[in-house]
Parts: C-alpha cells; structure tokens; sequence
C-alpha cells in the first residue's frame, strides 16, 4: 500500500509535464497563408527549395508549383514541370493498381503521394491549357486524347475496385481486442459510412467542355473527332450548362469561348475519434500485482470540409470498463474551406455583356475522393492504432516488472521512487503512440475551386474583351483583358482567365 500511495502522490505532482495531442504531417501554413492571398513568390521559393530534398510529396509539391506558374502565365515553365509530375504520377498510379491500393501498417502519410483520383485527370487539363495559351493548339489536343484515355482505363478500373472495397466492413484483431478488453462493436459505431456508387469520380465536366471546344476548332487539331459523345457525357454531369450553344455554331459565324476559374480547392482534414480513458490494466504477480495506467486509444481518417477546432464532440458512449467515446477534430492547421470571394463572373465583347455559368466545382471532386476513402482509412486506423497501442502496452509492462522486481527484493525511497519514474514512463510512452496515427490528408492545394464557362457568336475577325470577378456583395473584385482574339468562321477560339481570390 505504501508503494501504490508513493506512486499516486507523484503520479498527481508531475503528470501536468505530460500533455497528450493528436497530430498530422502538417502542410507548411505560411506557404497556405501565402498561396491564398496570392502572393506567389516566396510559394514558389519554398516549392523549389523543398523540391531539392528527397521527399514523398514530390508529386504533390510539383503540381503545386506547375499550378502557380501556371496562374502567372508562365505556360513554358508549367508544362514542363507538369510533364515531369504527370510521368512521376503514372508511375505511383501503375504501382498502386498492381498492388490492389493496398493499405499499409505504417503511418500512411510515410508512404509516397500518388495523386488522387481527380487529380489524375486535371494535370492534363491544365496541361493542355499550357500548351493551348503557348500557341500550339495541337499538343495541346494531344494532352486532351490523353486525358480522355486516363478516363477510359485508370478511373473505370479505380471505380471497380472502389465498390468492391466498399463491402469491407470490419477493422478487428481478436487478440489485441481480448487483451486491451475493448468493445468491437463500441469502435465499429465510429467508422464512415461506406461509399456509393455517386461518390466515385469517374470524369470531369471541365475536361469533357474542353474535348468539345478542342473537337469544335480545325481538323489539322482535333482528327475530325466527334463531339457528340462528350456533350451528352457533359450534360449527364452539369445538366444546367447549355450544352448545344457549344456544338453548333450558326451559319457564317465563329465561336469564341470563355474558360473562367475561380477561388482555391477546398481542403480536407483530419478527423480523430479518442476512446477512453481505460483505467489501467492490472498483471498479478507471484507478490503484489504491475499496474499500467490509464491510456486512451485515437484513430484518424480524412473529412471534408476540414472539421472545425471549435466543434464539440458529436458521439458519445461507453465501452470496455467503461471509458467516454469521443468524435472530435484533430489537430491541424488545415481547419477551414480557403476564403473564395467570386461570386460572379462577366465577360463583355462589343459592349454585350455576358455572364459565365457554373461548370464544375471541383471542391465535389475532393468530397467525393474523401467518402471513399474515409471508412477504409478509419479501418486502417484502427489496426494499426490498436497494433502499436498493444505494442506500448507490452512494452511498458516489461518496464514495470523489472522495477517490480527490484522493489521487491530491498523496498525503500529509492526504490519507491524508481516505480513511480517506471509507472509516469509507461504512460507517456503509451500516450505517445497515438501522436503517431495521423490521417492523409495530402492534396494538391493550388488547384482551382470552380471552372465556369460561357461562349459568344461573332462574325469572323478580331476582338477585344474583358472577364470581370465580382463579389457576393456586387463589388469588382478582379478583371482581366485580351486583346486581337481571332474567330474564324465556322470555328471554335478559347481564352483562359482565372481569379484565386
């Protein structure tokens, strides 16, 4: 009894050294703060310096910095670095289909960023836009057949095995479970419902609008390919957008067409569920017993949006001996959608104004990859939390007898005190193994939030026009203007604009 008081009385007088706290790989937040205000100097100094270290967001980092050189028109500098990553990505692609998407039991975000399934087909998007504002419209038809391809094979087979995955419904290991004493069913009620067939990405409406417009210019471009397919796929995925203005142009006319984009993509996070806490587990001796004291258990899976720091815990219950079960927020800087202030989007030819209409919100696109990944990540989670939470359990029982042992053979303050050292120990090193089960919530950030679109009739020749940003409150926030845009007769002429306010 005098060495569990001793214990207890210093246990109370330290334990405010030892804080618990979940964390994730964090994202640089200055570079977040710089990309978001546009301030794309010091992104580019930090993508550039961090690119000359061996890292495992290579991909990642890389379509960043395409993205932003891209938005400061620098096509030459864009392509190029957008070529390289899209050969990195098919690499990590081919290697990810042959492994089945295999989860791993290490900490994931250790392994190498692969890309997400949108992103697979938006590097040609952009790609093909560099290759189009540099002049040759050829490549950049190329990069759309490309892109078409990636549609056809990789996101197809990606959709298969996503609904077979989704029957996966268990995260257990019997004997890990029988020795911690937690409740199977108690952890399971935690988990992300399953995906659904919607919330598979299977195409892009921006990229079927460009296979359009790239179908609608001259033959020595597109192949004489037909457009047909891709307006009705189009259609199928935005219904509201017109559709038919792009396909038909009317006799002794051109078109000229606006691509317009806004705002940042928005940003997942990390969401944690905590059970506990365990009062301890107690392993008799042949004299006297080893206590190991009370420890929590976390988990972590992707969310989207970003759950809010301030949100309070939405589930709650009992298990085991008893411990709270708590769904609450991680710890991460990543916890809002990025301000997007467009509201919308004009253009103006002649002094006819136009407004562009909603094309894709790519932010659906990252809603989509999360619900697919969540409640296979949360599956994960929880082996690989239980794993090393036994682990540490195991370990810090052997700590505990060999001072056990000790005090059993001469009890006296020294000894005493080495058992409460031993016991505060144990439970930072158990309390430490949940800062190690993080949630990936890699992405590409500077990737736009919505494409919007619209198009013009004219007589064939040459015109100037400009492409107005306005707020939610009415305000010009941002405008832009092209000069000598050619439109020839019975063709199809794109211009490219964007605002990331």
């Amino acid at each position: 009894m005098k060495r569990i008081a001793c214990t207890a009385f210093l246990t109370c007088l330290v334990s405010s050294f030892f804080i618990s706290c979940g964390s994730t790989k964090m994202t640089n937040p200055q570079y977040l703060s710089y990309l978001d205000s546009e301030n794309y100097a010091p992104c580019v100094s930090y993508l550039e310096a961090k690119n000359k270290e061996a890292n495992s967001d290579r991909i990642r980092d890389n379509f960043d910095l395409a993205m932003i050189k891209h938005y400061q028109k620098d096509y030459d500098s864009s392509l190029q670095i957008l070529n390289e990553t899209d050969l990195l990505m098919d690499d990590a692609v081919t290697e990810s289909v042959t492994k089945g998407f295999a989860a791993f039991l290490v900490n994931e975000n250790a392994t190498e960023y692969a890309g997400n399934p949108y992103e697979y087909v938006y590097i040609n998007i952009f790609n093909a836009l560099n290759y189009y504002n540099k002049g040759d419209a050829e490549e950049a038809a190329v990069e759309i057949r490309r892109l078409n391809e990636k549609q056809k094979k990789f996101l197809n087979e990606y959709g298969e095995w996503l609904k077979n995955e989704a029957s996966s419904e268990t995260a257990e290991i019997p004997s890990a479970y029988k020795i911690l004493n937690l409740d199977a069913a108690a952890i399971n009620q935690g988990r992300p419902k399953s995906p659904t067939e919607n919330d598979i990405f299977r195409d892009s409406a921006t990229a079927r609008y460009l296979s359009i417009v790239f179908g609608m210019m001259d033959d020595s471009v597109n192949n004489g390919w037909n457009v047909s397919a891709d307006a009705r796929t189009l259609h199928a995925l935005n219904a509201s957008f017109d559709v038919n203005s792009e396909t038909a142009i009317s006799e002794g006319k051109g078109r000229l067409d606006v691509l317009a984009f806004s705002g940042l993509i928005g940003r997942r996070g990390e969401r944690r569920i905590r059970i506990g806490p365990f009062p301890g587990l107690q392993f008799p001796l042949e004299k006297g017993f080893v206590f190991i004291p009370p420890f929590d258990i976390e988990f972590a899976y992707p969310e989207f949006p970003a759950p809010q720091t301030e949100l309070k815990p939405v589930l709650m219950g009992t298990i085991g001996w008893g411990p709270s079960f708590t769904l609450y927020p991680g710890k991460d800087e990543i916890t809002k959608m990025p301000a997007n202030s467009v509201e919308k989007i004009q253009v103006i030819i002649n002094g006819e104004k136009k407004e562009c209409a909603l094309l894709e919100d790519f932010n659906y696109s990252v809603q989509q990859d999360v619900n697919t990944k969540a409640r296979k990540a949360y599956n994960r989670s929880v082996v690989r939390g239980i794993t090393k939470k036994l682990a540490a359990v195991v370990g810090a029982t052997a700590g505990m007898l060999a001072v056990e042992n000790a005090i059993q053979k001469n009890e006296n303050i020294l000894t005493i005190a080495a058992y409460a050292a031993a016991y505060l120990g144990s439970a930072k090193a158990i309390d430490q193994v949940d800062k190690t089960e993080t949630a990936d919530i890699r992405q590409v950030y500077a990737l736009p939030a919505q494409s919007y679109a619209t198009g013009f009739e004219l007589a064939p020749g040459k015109y100037s026009l400009t492409v107005q940003y306005f707020s939610k409150n009415g305000t010009l926030i941002h405008e832009e203007h092209f000069k000598d845009v050619e439109v020839k007769k019975g063709k199809t002429v794109l211009v490219e604009s964007s605002c990331q306010k």
